[in-house]
């Protein structure tokens, strides 16, 4: 497929691409779309920033129009229950679910009705929202199965499922939800498994979802786009490291913006204060800032109101800022997996991008391991001439230990993976340094940044 003209979509969906920009599809999207549009199930891995979200979100619109989906609250002949969407997507992540349902409320006609439903606010909003099922709906596991529990949502009309982020799933233990879920589910459907990687775990779970899948891999196993420049520094302290950042924040380009990644929790905080917080134009997000918090940062960001963020990894995945053109750690990310998810945020629709570590002279023997099982090239910079570091901020609500608005309040509160918590697994994405090290994955344990 070289174009979507070919695939002869509808006039608004059509339209809507047009006004993007969007002539020729991705790799993923070329090799996924006429095969969803076949209606076969699918097996589809694709590294980040690759395209994949409007590759399953273009059958689905496609699939939601041509039929004439009606409101889940109408009769419907084909559908097992009068109350029940017609299509579901599962997210590893609230910021991720949230980046779907905006994309498909850009794209698709507003007679499509979509609802996004995840932990980390009182659960009784999303109560409200499902007396007017949607037709699509978009969530976390452990916020369906609380909602499917209480029987605020039928699942038994569900005809399209995708699976999105699927290793992620797994890495923060979401298993067990998952089957669950499919157990609520009609056997007739079309459903679709996206992922980075293919683990044995995976191929088992697909195994157990598909029938008669398709299969297609684009830029397979852990990779990162060929748009992105990898380079580091390394500083002799702490305040070298602090007084660095600042540096290369200050001497971006107008327009352009950076986000900063750190393992902990508390480092955000700090270093966010430290190089001068909102008054300078940086934004702070970590799992336990409430939701409203995390949306209304996330909100100036893409609005370019902050034009940096320091964040852990809990803005790895499922954040979409085209004008993000440098990624730095903070320090050297716990696993190759973060490494890869971070860079991934920027060097978005085929720009480039740049991914810069902040070293200790003992981190950098580790990085170069890492980076070349990873195949990627990289390079050591020179330290430039430091700038003065802005007055710190003052603590505020943004930049203070907030609490959580909707705990105590949710059906299953310390569901992980939908509630913040507060261990360490906020900076290492389910696994400790110890699994590259050894050259394989820790094991999994539950969690959510």
């Amino acid at each position: 497929m070289v174009s979507f003209a070919e695939l002869s979509l509808t006039s608004f969906l059509a339209d809507r691409l047009q006004q993007a920009g969007f002539t020729a599809p991705t790799p993923i999207q070329s090799a996924a779309i006429p095969l969803a549009l076949q209606g076969r199930d699918l097996l589809a891995q694709a590294k980040t920033g690759s395209g994949k979200t409007l590759a399953f979100l273009i059958p689905l619109i496609e699939r939601a129009v041509k039929e004439g989906w009606k409101p889940a609250g109408h009769a419907s002949a084909q559908t097992g229950s009068s109350r029940s969407p017609r299509a579901l997507v599962l997210a590893p992540t609230r910021e991720l679910a949230l980046q779907i349902e905006m994309e498909l409320r850009k794209y698709a006609p507003p007679a499509v009705t979509s609802l996004a439903v995840y932990g980390g606010v009182p659960i009784e909003r999303h109560y409200r929202a499902l007396r007017q099922p949607p037709m699509i709906v978009i969530g976390t596991p452990g916020r369906l199965l609380d909602v499917a529990g209480t029987r605020h949502l039928d699942l038994r009309g569900i005809e399209y499922v995708v699976m999105d982020e699927a290793d992620q799933m797994l890495d923060r233990g979401f298993l067990r939800d998952i089957q669950r879920i499919l157990q609520l589910l009609p056997s007739q459907r079309q459903t679709m498994l996206f992922s980075a990687t293919f683990s044995p775990e995976i191929l088992t779970l697909a195994e157990s979802m598909l029938k008669n899948p398709a299969r297609t891999a684009v830029d397979p196993g852990v990779n990162t786009p060929t748009t992105i420049t990898h380079a580091y520094y390394v500083v002799p302290s702490e305040a070298s490291r602090v007084q660095l950042i600042h540096t290369l924040l200050q001497s971006s380009e107008a327009g352009d913006q950076s986000m900063v990644f750190c393992d902990q929790k508390y480092k955000v905080k700090r270093l966010a204060a430290r190089l001068g917080g909102e008054p300078a134009s940086v934004g702070a997000i970590t799992g336990n800032h409430s939701q409203a918090q995390r949306e209304r940062t996330l909100t100036a960001f893409r609005s370019g109101r902050l034009r940096s963020l320091v964040a852990t990894d809990v803005a790895a995945r499922g954040l979409d800022v085209p004008t993000v053109s440098q990624v730095i750690h903070y320090e050297l990310p716990g696993n190759p997996t973060s490494y890869v998810h971070r860079t991934g945020r920027t060097g978005r629709a085929e720009r480039s991008g740049a991914t810069l570590l902040i070293l200790s002279p003992q981190e950098e023997h580790e990085y170069l391991a890492m980076v070349r099982r990873l195949r990627i090239q990289t390079k050591r910079l020179t330290l430039p001439t430091l700038a003065t570091l802005p007055p710190p901020a003052r603590e505020t609500e943004s930049n203070s230990h907030p609490r959580h608005d909707g705990r105590g309040r949710d059906a299953r509160p310390r569901r992980s993976g939908d509630r913040p918590n507060s261990t360490s697994q906020d900076a290492r994405g389910g696994q400790g340094r110890r699994g590259w090290r050894a050259g394989r994955p820790a094991a999994p344990r539950r969690g959510n940044s």
